[in-house]
């Protein structure tokens, strides 16, 4: 749901101060009718699908997993829903100008934008409780062979348990740290109506948004660690070795946390750009089902995002996706300027198709590019707990037993620590109920992580072949970016240096 969030308020930010086309509804009593409508309707479907979910999970033996399919495409099509809802409020409907319009909320900054976004919120709340009982009943087949006291703590915990977990980690994850960029936003687009006519500049508002999301980014892992309600891992022999292995490969961390779900939650997750405010977290589902070997296989994943400076190219990425739909965006604006230029072009039209820019890199390229990274990741959480020498190797394998005279070359991925870290790829699909051939748009299927990573193994020479083209994604990134930000100071500094004249002529002016 994480997406659908971050697009709620990306929507939200772009959504222009000029509406770009009249409303349709206009009355209070028909907004409220619509939105009403809207989250009605949410919940309807939302039911009728658990129903036809739960009816699934009952036809055994074939049940369990057609009822997982059916549990994830419908939930993910209800969230796509409720996010077309709201794009109709802000399109169609008075609700902005509505909500705006009532004094007292203007006061307080950000507080409209919470309100405007509101409805989609409670849409994605309405979506989780209907699909409180599939998921419920999921959780205890998936888990029957695997740990059933944990697995029925998780699905026992009555719906306030589940709400309580899936608000904090679905919702308030991205709405605290967009709450903060907005405050900033708001705050900067009323200092720049406050100035003089003379002395505003136009910039300032989407300067402060971007200082205010790179500072709100940088800070961000000190408070999602409280709202994800964590507490550091326990001394122990796995503390111990985790700590051993953070030394090895040279990872530093603030501190390897235990992410309390109640059973709810077998993963594991990094953030934090930088060592004082990074934090490694491993789930409590995780701890208690998995033994020590394979919770040191997902640690070195999480470990190997951190060495291979994923987060570093994922900002990247969203640098050179920013620059790209920039120089969309200033190319129909030089056209509609042109003597023969289309008339249709208008700024609405413009920011538009900026807008749907930035939506296609990130549907398709992100995707391609994470999930390349997380088989990195992958790679480096194998290697982590491959086998010491060759009486560690307890599997057939081209870097110990059965190696020959000739030495494996050191990329080689021992078969070993493949077998573990697929066991533990296993493990989370089941116990998370996600069936193993389930694409996923940042992941891609455990199934297809699982096949790659022996398949590395079988061949040493796919292992350097990947890393290869791991390293012209990130050259293309860095050139890219490089490029990107020279056009853009090659064209912007005539503006920036007629700016700076104009209020120094008007400083001494006065």
């Amino acid at each position: 749901m994480h997406l659908h969030v971050v697009m709620a308020f990306a929507i939200l930010i772009w959504w222009p101060r000029e509406r770009p086309i009249d409303p349709i509804v206009t009355s209070a009593a028909g907004v409220w009718l619509v939105v009403l409508g809207q989250l009605a309707a949410v919940w309807l479907l939302s039911t009728v699908a658990t129903s036809r979910a739960l009816r699934v999970l009952r036809d055994q033996p074939r049940g369990l997993e057609d009822a997982q399919h059916r549990y994830h495409r419908t939930t993910l099509m209800l969230r796509w829903i409720v996010l077309a809802t709201f794009a109709v409020d802000l399109t169609l409907t008075g609700w902005p100008d509505m909500v705006a319009s009532f004094r007292p909320v203007s006061i307080v900054p950000a507080m409209a934008e919470i309100i405007i976004v509101l409805p989609f919120l409670v849409g994605s709340v309405l979506v989780l409780v209907a699909a409180y009982p599939v998921d419920r009943l999921l959780r205890l087949h998936t888990g029957i062979a695997a740990t059933p006291c944990a697995t029925e703590t998780a699905a026992t915990g009555g719906l306030r348990s589940y709400l309580d977990f899936n608000v904090r980690h679905q919702l308030l994850v991205v709405v605290v740290p967009m709450t903060m960029i907005l405050i900033a936003y708001d705050i900067a687009r009323d200092l720049e109506d406050r100035m003089p006519a003379s002395m505003q500049v136009p910039w300032l508002p989407d300067f402060g948004l971007g200082i205010s999301a790179a500072a709100v980014f940088v800070v961000a892992p000190l408070f999602l660690k409280r709202i994800w309600t964590t507490h550091s891992l326990p001394g122990g022999i796995l503390r111990d070795e985790l700590d051993r292995m953070c030394g090895k490969i040279g990872l530093r961390c603030r501190d390897i946390l235990v992410w309390r779900s109640g059973q709810m939650m077998v993963n594991a997750a990094v953030m934090g750009l930088f060592p004082r405010v990074r934090f490694v977290m491993l789930s409590d589902g995780l701890l208690e089902s998995m033994d020590d070997k394979q919770i040191e296989a997902v640690f070195g994943h999480e470990a190997g995002h951190i060495r291979h400076r994923h987060i570093q190219f994922f900002l990247l990425f969203a640098l050179a996706s920013m620059l790209i739909a920039a120089g969309v965006m200033e190319l129909l604006y030089r056209w509609s300027l042109a003597a023969a230029g289309p008339r249709f072009l208008n700024e609405a039209v413009i920011q538009s198709a900026g807008f749907v820019a930035i939506v296609a890199l990130w549907g398709v390229g992100f995707g391609f590019i994470s999930r390349r990274f997380e088989r990195q990741a992958d790679l480096f959480g194998a290697r982590c707990v491959s086998a010491v020498g060759d009486a560690g190797c307890s599997v057939p394998c081209g870097v110990h037993a059965g190696a020959g005279e000739r030495a494996a070359p050191s990329y080689a991925l021992c078969s070993t620590g493949a077998s573990i870290f697929a066991a533990a790829l296993d493990r989370v699909a089941l116990l998370n109920g996600i069936p193993v051939e389930e694409p996923s748009w940042r992941h891609s299927s455990i199934a297809s992580r699982i096949a790659f990573l022996h398949s590395l193994a079988a061949d040493p020479g796919g292992v350097e072949r990947f890393e290869r083209s791991i390293r012209r994604i990130k050259k293309t990134l860095i050139a890219v970016c490089v490029v990107g930000l020279g056009i853009s100071a090659y064209y912007v500094q005539p503006y920036v240096w007629t700016e700076l004249a104009r209020m120094t002529s008007s400083a001494s002016g006065g």
